[in-house]
């Protein structure tokens, strides 16, 4: 299928200059003349006449074009060598500067040995039809699979290797492959998968270095689990089958009936409602690829995955035209410049956040080089060129971007860099990758006709002057043969004429000539892929006194908002009387706005035009029913706002730079408060020190942007934890900074313990003496075992869910032997965390007073901070607490699923050092440590209570997906204490709970944010639910749902925690009852209780309903809806019988204490019921 734009010499770009053009033609003949690779890899005439024989069939056009070429160099991947660590005897692989590469004829090789092994193998022979699976990102290997799979007829399945086993268990029901091919990295992820429910009948393992001890222990994992799950399936390496196939017969070649289009692919993606949906691609779509032919060099670096039509279609275009394409050696694009430098590609496919990756990579030289005293103009130049001819290798031809928006400073800045027009593409999936329109122009093949319908609803009509405006239908030569499995959904994307409606809205602007404006819905995607609906901001800022009315604007190259405003007259009067400005006094009323309902940062507009003369149905921006013509404000205001955009992207560099070029030099509080303004685009005025950065709009995500910038300008690292600290203002951070400045740190860091950068970090990287000071350490080994008499409990994040019962518990218990419970928890001052821990309380008369009654004589309350060096204690009170502390309780941690793992490691990592510190200071103090289960999420397996993280999860990998780095983070300090054992024989327990229920006894104590209390508040509120939340199971399992309530989880932690000894203990602290009782069974009873909820039969349909329904919602309901984490819902999920988490420890431990773990009852559902009506949310 071609997907990309193929560059040739005689089809001039519309878009280009001709002195670009030109200057393109005269690079072209300089490498013919000097680059003899250049030369070589030119398209053969001869092949390509061959490949286009009428009649040929797909596995014909490819055994042509892979036999053709058959001595030429096809694909490269980053050559290695297989080291050992000196310190931990580990081999690992170690990337080489230079590409290995294969010929097509050992591609070819490989391709049909896998073929003769996969049509002859004995109980699962591959036939044409044939489903295969493949997960993976983009290889040799890969590439050799997809060759194989045209060469049998067999159907190539995609997977996603972004998307959870929860995913891709369902496609692998719905296309009940013959095998799954998995490349190592992702070899967890499939076994998962298959051990939901459908296996496939082979499981082939590719990209394995069985030298490397990392992909070995992914390999033996796999296979333990298998083996212990009861599975027939054995993993088979590819490699092994390509050799043990070298002698068999080669199949013939699949060709397919005339008259016949048989399915190729099938491409898995989300649609409107999320559930995963299979876009069908049949060989008349596919063969496309292997026929597009350039006339000049092809040349690729493929660094997006084969799953994405993108990657796919230029690795198969590149092998259509003789060339070479070489794959990146690291999917999170962490090498992609060394990459681009060693392929120096002559055809390039951009996407906008590998632009972005260039202008800031670029911006940042120029920064450190105007400093070093350079020219501006200059260096600029000579960065561009050095981008031109170092990284990119100075031959790229031909070069396009597409799949989302590109701000116009970023395309002014990649045109600069490349020398040449940067073509910009439209296209969808449905459209089988097929380029629609290219820079505005609508590409005739493949389009065959289209049309604008009018959206009424918006304001858009095809009768508009003076360019005609509407949805864009399409008809295209290039279209999907369906959704697999879903006739009904097919229907659903063309109107009556046959038309594909693509929910774009576009503008004709000129014959055959559309440019983009809206999306139907009216919802604006940001450039940080945030989904804001405009119409809601409108309605909630225009309640401000200040305004009449307000016209919100954003854009997808943007990652913020812009507004029109009319004011009052009576705003306008006052701020004349006052002589205050009138700018300003709207500003902060909007942040005001913000505040209350609690927006994000990204819903607040960074600024705004201020329009005297409102907005009315004869000036043309309002309907008759007083409704905004969008259309309308656009193009009154479009221009102006788009300059705005313009000059604040301008103005930002302008500040960031002088920041960075001198703010190190001002007084740190002027630099804190230019730093916040320049993040939040907020004028000094509204920059209070006392305020706290998250109410002055900031979020997670611009405090990551603040903390990195505080890093640059003053080289100290700043987690995000000291930023959005909810004790914690301006004047905090100045502090922190001032003390780091001062080398007042006194403790480790990311980069200190893995390396600056670091993309994956290892257990042995976690060692104690990079945390505490080797007096310490020698010390703790010579102290004697601490003794059962515990009298003093030291407990850390007391106002959490889980802390605030386990202080409870542990005020009950420390009663009973005349004992103190201190608590250590963040605020102002010690009655300050006091007043914390008590609001948290404050739901039920009874508890906060059975509360004050243990603490009145039981309980002290300590203001400190774990992500501080020695907690943020003075020296006495550090000194008195390793004295006189029994047992240390540790929940505490930052939780938050966004943050990537280094902004969590100053609190959950080094915070959980510092507790060690205090363990084995002065004496011996047992720790009870509070994990997580989604250490199964970041180890790609179930981890059992008996292994030692350390070696069941030697290596994480840190990304950006959801919950990484908390996962990652409490595997770090799961390591650490580890690591403590072995130093002291330091007493230890690790207590991983899954979720976490509402407490049964007390009123409106339940965890307003988790996921279920949010499910359980969306089907009341909405009063729909699916017929079953679960997908029928081969073996018809009954669903149960795993949870316990929090004051049961609190009781036993404190009941089976050692208290002396030297074990380590881990706890799965798993619900094991495979009882039946499962979210249908609460649906169950909530209807018994007298709520209405109707079931709806079809899933889909569900969802559909209860995210519309969800969308309606007031605000403060809405953001208390399952809306943020829908995605965990958005298919069925798997029935599982009992826990598929080992337990065994936990569950017998409980039992020997007395404690038995409870059923989720009706009565808890009832208070869950009665506790959000007691929060006001029902």
């Amino acid at each position: 299928m071609t997907v990309a734009f193929v560059g040739r010499t005689d089809v001039k770009d519309p878009g280009a200059a001709q002195e670009q053009w030109e200057r393109v033609a005269r690079n072209r003949e300089r490498l013919y003349a000097e680059d003899q690779q250049f030369c070589a890899a030119r398209p053969d005439a001869g092949v390509a006449e061959q490949a286009r024989r009428p009649g040929l069939r797909i596995a014909e056009v490819m055994a042509t074009v892979m036999t053709g070429y058959a001595m030429r160099p096809a694909l490269g991947e980053r050559a290695s060598e297989v080291v050992t660590d000196p310190v931990s005897g580990r081999a690992a692989r170690r990337l080489l500067p230079y590409f290995s590469t294969v010929t097509y004829q050992e591609l070819w090789d490989r391709a049909r040995a896998l073929a003769a092994d996969w049509h002859h193998h004995g109980s699962a022979p591959v036939r044409a039809g044939d489903f295969v699976c493949v997960l993976g990102f983009a290889s040799i290997d890969y590439t050799a699979i997809q060759l194989a799979c045209i060469h049998l007829g067999a159907v190539v399945v995609p997977l996603q290797t972004s998307a959870p086993a929860s995913q891709h268990a369902p496609i692998l029901e719905e296309t009940q492959p013959r095998i799954v091919a998995v490349s190592i990295e992702s070899l967890g992820t499939a076994v998962d998968a298959v051990l939901m429910g459908t296996a496939p009948q082979r499981l082939v393992v590719f990209d394995y270095e069985p030298r490397d001890d990392d992909h070995r222990d992914l390999y033996d994992a796999a296979t333990a689990r298998l083996t212990d799950a009861g599975s027939p399936l054995v993993v088979e390496v590819l490699a092994d089958l390509v050799e043990r196939a070298a002698e068999r017969p080669v199949p013939p070649l699949h060709v397919a009936s005339d008259g016949e289009d048989p399915l190729a692919w099938l491409f898995y993606t989300s649609g409107s409602t999320g559930t995963p949906k299979g876009a069908m691609f049949t060989e008349s779509l596919c063969v496309g690829s292997w026929l597009a032919q350039s006339d000049q060099p092809v040349i690729t670096l493929s660094y997006m995955p084969m799953s994405h039509l993108i990657g796919y279609g230029y690795v198969i275009m590149t092998l259509a035209n003789g060339g070479i394409s070489y794959f990146a050696a690291k999917n999170d694009l962490s090498t992609l410049f060394d990459d681009l430098a060693l392929a120096r590609p002559t055809t390039l496919s951009l996407v906008p956040r590998v632009c972005e990756m260039f202008f800031h990579h670029y911006l940042g030289d120029l920064d450190r080089a105007v400093i070093g005293g350079a020219d501006p103009d200059e260096a600029a130049e000579r960065l561009r060129t050095d981008i031109r001819q170092r990284v990119l290798g100075g031959r790229v031809l031909a070069v396009g971007c597409g799949s989302a928006a590109l701000s116009p400073e970023i395309k002014t800045f990649m045109e600069a860099v490349l020398d040449q027009h940067l073509l910009i593409g439209y296209s969808s999936t449905e459209i089988a990758g097929g380029m629609l329109i290219a820079d505005e122009h609508v590409l005739r093949p493949p389009v065959i006709d289209y049309k604008l319908l009018d959206v009424p609803e918006l304001g858009y009509f095809t009768t508009d002057q003076p360019h005609p405006r509407g949805e864009l239908a399409v008809k295209s030569a290039r279209f999907m043969a369906g959704y697999y499995k879903r006739p009904d959904l097919t229907a659903t994307m063309f109107d009556a004429d046959g038309f594909y409606k693509t929910g774009d809205v576009m503008a004709q602007v000129g014959p055959d000539q559309l440019r983009y404006l809206d999306r139907r819905n009216n919802v604006i995607k940001l450039s940080q892929g945030e989904f804001v609906a405009v119409s809601r901001l409108e309605a909630l800022y225009s309640t401000s006194p200040l305004l009449q009315q307000i016209y919100v604007y954003g854009s997808s190259a943007r990652s913020f908002l812009l507004a029109v405003v009319v004011p009052t007259d009576v705003a306008v009067s006052q701020a004349a009387a006052q002589g205050t400005a009138l700018k300003t006094a709207i500003a902060r009323s909007l942040l005001a706005i913000a505040h209350e309902h609690r927006l994000n940062g990204y819903e607040v507009p960074r600024d705004f035009l201020i329009e005297t003369d409102p907005f009315r149905h004869d000036n043309g921006l309002l309907s008759g029913v007083g409704k905004f013509l969008r259309p309308k404000l656009k193009e009154r205001y479009g221009a102006r706002l788009e300059q705005l955009y313009a000059t604040l992207a301008a103005d930002q560099i302008d500040e960031l730079r002088a920041l960075r070029a001198g703010g190190r030099d001002q007084p740190v509080v002027a630099t804190v408060a230019r730093a916040v303004q320049a993040t939040l685009g907020l004028d000094a005025a509204d920059v209070s020190l006392e305020a706290r950065f998250p109410d002055l709009g900031g979020d997670s995500l611009s405090a990551l942007t603040f903390s990195r910038l505080l890093g640059d300008v003053f080289g100290v690292d700043v987690p995000v934890g000291v930023i959005v600290d909810p004790t914690a203002d301006l004047l905090s951070i100045v502090g922190y900074l001032e003390r780091s400045r001062a080398g007042d740190t006194r403790r480790a860091t990311f980069a200190s313990v893995h390396g600056r950068g670091a993309t994956a970090v290892r257990a042995t990287d976690l060692t104690l003496g990079a945390f505490v000071d080797d007096r310490v350490l020698q010390t703790a080994t010579t102290l004697p075992a601490p003794t059962a008499d515990v009298r003093t409990v030291l407990l850390t994040g007391a106002t959490g869910f889980l802390g605030r019962f386990l202080a409870l518990e542990w005020l009950e218990r420390l009663q009973a032997v005349g004992g103190t419970l201190i608590c250590l928890t963040r605020g102002t001052d010690h009655a300050d965390a006091r007043r914390r821990i008590e609001s948290v309380l404050d739901t039920d008369p009874a508890l906060l007073q059975r509360f004050r009654e243990l603490a009145d004589d039981h309980l002290t309350v300590l203001a400190g901070d774990v992500g501080q060096p020695r907690l943020g204690l003075d020296d006495d009170t550090w000194d008195r607490l390793t004295a006189e502390v029994d047992l240390i309780v540790h929940p505490a941690a930052h939780v938050n699923h966004v943050l990537p793992y280094e902004q969590l490691f100053p609190v959950n990592v080094a915070g959980t050092a510092e507790i060690i510190r205090l363990a084995i200071t002065d004496r011996l103090t047992p720790i009870h440590y509070v994990s997580t289960l989604g250490i199964t999420a970041v180890a790609g397996h179930l981890v059992d209570e008996d292994a030692d993280i350390r070696y069941a999860v030697p290596t994480c990998e840190v990304g950006d997906g959801y919950a990484n780095g908390y996962g990652v983070s409490k595997w770090a300090s799961e390591v650490l204490l580890r690591e403590a054992n072995d130093l002291c024989a330091l007493p230890v327990a690790v207590f991983r709970p899954g979720m976490i229920l509402a407490d049964s006894r007390f009123a409106g104590q339940l965890n307003i944010p988790d996921i279920f209390t949010r499910l359980l508040f969306s089907v009341l509120a909405t009063g729909v639910a699916p017929r079953s939340f679960y997908r029928r199971s081969a073996d018809d399992v009954t669903p149960r749902y795993e949870g316990l309530p929090v004051d049961f989880l609190a009781a036993a932690m404190a009941a089976i925690g050692p208290t002396t000894g030297e074990a380590f203990d881990t706890y799965n602290t798993t619900n094991p009852h495979d009882d039946g009782i499962s979210l249908d069974t609460f649906v169950d009873w909530m209807s018994d209780a007298g709520h209405p909820i109707r079931r709806i039969d079809d899933y889909d349909e569900w969802l559909a309903r209860f995210e519309t329904a969800m969308q309606a919602m007031p605000d403060r309901r809405r953001r208390q809806s399952l809306l943020a984490v829908l995605d965990v819902y958005r298919q069925p999920l798997p029935a599982t019988a009992g826990s598929p988490v080992p337990g065994e420890r936990f569950r017998a431990a409980t039992q020997l204490a007395g404690h038995e773990i409870p059923h989720v009852s009706r009565q808890l559902i009832d208070k869950y019921l009665s506790d959000l009506v007691l929060t006001g949310l029902l």
